[in-house]
């Protein structure tokens, strides 16, 4: 498989569980593809000299710590083509080498479609729906596309102030605030920032099994990537 100058990138930020969780899935990535590339986002502190042997990129510098940094640094990729994956994860099938051909070239990002029964929020509000999934997902490094992604930080950042972005008064509902996929779906649906969206093939659970999902969603298919919420009780 030619990899290109494709890459997964991984952000762990705020909570040290983050890095113990992208270093089980970055090893369960390489198991499976070891000629992947590998960016690591995180907190100069957290690094050891084995994650060096396990990354082939690591970026400290200026990375916030905030719970959504993940969206700081999505403009910030080295790659052609990246692929955005939630530190919660494990690689568990060898068609991971393939995930890069399930982008289409007309597309600047590929995704997958959240299933209502595995929501932790109502997906659906007056005006629109949270369809998108934003743990996993395929982009492109065209500069629309990576002044959507910048975008999306600044304008997430601005929803956690209610006087830089008051979500009530424009008609949202209070508990929308919190969730990146919110900013997303604003974007895409009240912005001159939208970019054109993809979907992975179905059944796309297989590339993003979140582990709450009915085992039916896979139609039969190998599960290539398990994603999995970090418990409570194991956040700092």
């Amino acid at each position: 498989m030619e990899q290109k100058n494709n890459g997964f990138l991984y952000v762990a930020s705020l909570e040290h569980c983050f890095i113990t969780a992208a270093r089980y899935s970055a090893s369960s990535l390489k198991d499976y593809w070891p000629e992947s590339n590998i960016t690591l986002f995180t907190h100069k502190e957290w690094v050891t000299e084995a994650d060096y042997d396990l990354f082939d990129n690591i970026i400290t510098e200026d990375v916030p710590y905030h719970k959504r940094s993940k969206l700081w640094a999505l403009d910030r990729t080295p790659y052609d083509l990246t692929c955005y994956i939630d530190c919660d994860t494990e690689i568990m099938h060898e068609d991971i080498q393939y995930i890069f051909d399930q982008h289409n070239i007309e597309s600047d990002i590929t995704l997958t479609k959240v299933r209502d029964y595995a929501a932790s929020t109502d997906n659906y509000f007056n005006g629109g729906s949270l369809t998108d999934h934003c743990g996993l997902f395929v982009y492109n490094s065209k500069p629309r596309t990576l002044s959507f992604m910048n975008m999306w930080w600044h304008l997430y950042c601005d929803q956690q102030d209610k006087q830089a972005f008051n979500i009530e008064a424009a008609g949202y509902p209070t508990y929308l605030r919190q969730w990146d996929q919110f900013t997303f779906w604003y974007l895409q649906n009240k912005t001159e920032y939208k970019i054109k969206r993809g979907y992975f093939p179905d059944p796309d659970a297989k590339w993003n099994f979140v582990h709450i999902y009915r085992q039916e969603e896979l139609q039969g298919h190998d599960m290539v990537i398990c994603h999995r919420t970090i418990p409570n009780d194991m956040r700092d």
